[in-house]
């Protein structure tokens, strides 16, 4: 395979994991089934493997694995990510679901992951996150972390949003949109592509705001790098004050965010560290997933 090398700095040295967690849903049985396969073949290598699940390590209930394998599709990773990229824990998907952009392979390549984690022969990269904080006169809230994407809405599906959108403390533009979307490059294929906003290489240093369904047609897609730092202002629409906003993060979970309140968004300081099986090229990920 061809390794681009525009992915280099992003891998690091890894060793056969001591301890592996998995985490599959309940409620599939070729999830469940799997689990038990993988359990089975990575204890027979001599690595120890557990059943983990991520709010269990806010509780202390369970031992930190050294990397988690989540079985399903994109959204069984990213129920971890946060949990993961705050202790340092590698994360790494078997795809069950359609897409499944993140995973590390599919359940054909099983056999192939379960070599490369008993040899220390897998490969792990770095993905940049956002952090996001919602702010007002009084300070700000608590740091929250999104993987793929940080978007801006309105409660009731329908509706529009008005929104000032600075780019370190200066005005770049007034939107009258759907939402907002603030997107790493690993979103870029997510929510922010059906947006239409650009597919960005995983290790390039930026962000993409994109508007979703603008009122105006100039309005597009903007990349910046990722050094800067974004607010978002929401404003009245046309003095319905009353009308709530929220902002999610991946699609997993949403939050609201008053009128008086700004979210201000960055890069954070803490990266996802992403399992890959050897030679992974990103470029035939392209064409596999987009059907190129």
């Amino acid at each position: 395979m061809c390794a681009s090398s525009a992915d280099a700095y992003a891998r690091i040295v890894v060793n056969t994991p001591a301890h592996i967690g998995i985490l599959a849903p309940v409620r599939s049985a070729p999830c469940r089934r799997l689990a038990q396969e993988l359990a089975d073949a990575l204890s027979a290598e001599g690595i120890s493997v557990s059943e983990v699940a991520p709010y269990e390590w806010e509780q202390g209930e369970c031992r930190l694995p050294e990397l988690l394998l989540c079985l399903g599709g994109d959204g069984t990773m990213l129920s971890a990510v946060e949990a993961a990229a705050r202790r340092g824990i590698v994360l790494g998907g078997i795809n069950m679901g359609h897409l499944g952009f993140l995973s590390a392979c599919g359940r054909a390549e099983v056999k192939f992951l379960v070599e490369a984690l008993a040899g220390g022969s897998y490969e792990v990269h770095r993905r940049a996150m956002l952090e996001v904080c919602a702010c007002n006169e009084k300070g700000c809230r608590d740091g929250k972390l999104a993987l793929n994407e940080i978007a801006l809405m309105r409660y009731q599906t329908g509706k529009m949003i008005d929104v000032d959108v600075e780019v370190n403390g200066c005005l770049l533009n007034r939107y009258h949109a759907d939402g907002m979307l603030v997107a790493t490059p690993t979103g870029s294929t997510a929510y922010s592509l059906s947006a239409g906003g650009p597919l960005v290489w995983p290790s390039a240093g930026v962000v993409c705001l994109t508007p979703v369904c603008p009122h105006s047609l100039t309005n597009r897609s903007v990349v910046l790098p990722d050094s800067v730092e974004l607010t978002l202002r929401p404003k009245e629409r046309r003095g319905r004050a009353e009308q709530a906003l929220i902002y999610s993060l991946d699609g997993r979970s949403t939050h609201p965010i008053a009128l008086d309140e700004a979210l201000k968004i960055r890069k954070a300081s803490e990266s996802l560290l992403l399992l890959a099986l050897p030679g992974s090229d990103y470029a035939a990920r392209l064409r596999v997933k987009l059907g190129w």
